[in-house]
């Protein structure tokens, strides 16, 4: 069992820009120290909430300062960009990055950015697909290049000079590329099929319900068959929202103090999704009103939260039910208090994992 971190990151934008990008690279830092063997750090343009603008330059400043952790784009919007320049950008990085690298794509997720590139009523999904072909294309071929698709087109075909190295575009450090992730977080995801279609990871939302996340093993597997291909486990890593301290009592006292860090992210998450009319994926049930759609709401149907031993228990049990994810994903909120969240990314490391690959039995449990 793996553990990674998902970080769209979500922040109070009050408290500051600055203090942002500061806080993100230390929390990176932090994840290394304590074990975590992936993070992943969105992508948005017009998001002060979510200030991450390049996750590649954030996490390229981390590159010496961290020793294991594998760096994921969590996602690289492909719509919003010309395929080259994506192409471009990541093989730079694997390289810098000697292969701690994996590629997550999406069609994106914000509105403002989608009024922004110009894409708010474009086939997202249709456009990631051609991108992601667009820019295997240029990694797996020299130039001349000529690409003539229905949302890009291109060539390089009159000023190539291979002898002095003009033309041709750059490969990345792993072959024949990074491995590619996408995310899902509806029901019925079409992502977690073009994922089996693909050979692709897929990592479920922490911000959904629990029969959204179950659903999507089954669609993902239910499509590998249709493939004549076996489901794999390590294919699939699964979100879920944690606050692990060293009691029970502790975390029960933390939720229930007013704009805690956890009430301001599911705040985030209930309000930009009511605003774009896709908040029926945060009901457990179909039949629940929109008003009973809040953020406690959210945190009692979503939330793990307590002492190591008994959230080992709950995501083992968890896991019985939803299928075998190989990597546990965790995700990120502010650190207020900064005491508290970095002792909970320490517990999550040094206690909560060991529990939790000892519940399921797995060779490297805690003795």
């Amino acid at each position: 069992m793996k553990l990674g971190m998902f970080m769209h990151p979500i922040h109070d934008f009050k408290r500051g820009y600055h203090t942002f990008v500061e806080e993100d690279q230390e929390v990176i830092k932090t994840a290394d120290r304590c074990g975590f063997d992936e993070v992943w750090l969105g992508e948005h343009i017009a998001l002060p909430s979510e200030p991450i603008q390049s996750p590649l330059m954030l996490m390229a400043a981390l590159i010496h300062q961290t020793k294991k952790i594998k760096f994921g784009a969590g996602v690289l919007c492909l719509p919003n960009q010309h395929p080259a320049i994506v192409a471009g950008h990541v093989a730079q990085f694997d390289h810098m990055a000697k292969g701690r690298f994996m590629m997550g794509i999406g069609p994106g997720a914000s509105p403002p950015d989608f009024e922004l590139f110009g894409v708010t009523n474009k086939n997202r999904m249709e456009m990631l697909e051609e991108s992601i072909d667009c820019i295997h294309y240029i990694w797996g071929n020299n130039a001349p290049y000529k690409w003539q698709g229905k949302h890009w087109q291109f060539e390089i075909k009159d000023n190539v000079l291979p002898h002095i190295g003009v033309g041709d575009m750059g490969k990345p450090y792993q072959q024949p590329y990074p491995p590619v992730m996408i995310p899902a977080m509806s029901p019925n995801s079409a992502s977690v099929r073009l994922a089996a279609r693909r050979g692709w990871d897929f990592i479920s939302a922490n911000f959904v319900p629990d029969p959204v996340v179950k659903g999507h093993w089954k669609d993902y597997a239910d499509e590998c068959r249709k493939l004549g291909k076996k489901p794999d486990g390590a294919k699939w890593k699964c979100g879920r929202t944690l606050l692990i301290t060293e009691t029970d009592e502790e975390a029960e006292a933390y939720l229930k103090k007013k704009n805690n860090a956890i009430w301001w992210y599911f705040h985030y998450i209930v309000t930009l999704m009511k605003y774009g009319k896709f908040h029926h994926i945060l009901k457990t049930d179909p039949s629940i009103p929109d008003d009973e759609v809040t953020e406690d709401y959210c945190i009692r149907t979503m939330v793990h939260a307590g002492s190591p031993k008994k959230v080992a228990k709950e995501i083992a049990r968890f896991r019985d039910e939803a299928g075998p994810f190989e990597t546990l994903i965790v995700s990120h909120h502010d650190w207020v208090p900064k005491k508290l969240w970095k002792r909970h990314m320490e517990l999550i490391g040094k206690e909560l994992m060991p529990r939790l690959r000892a519940e399921l039995g797995w060779q490297d449990a805690a003795e």
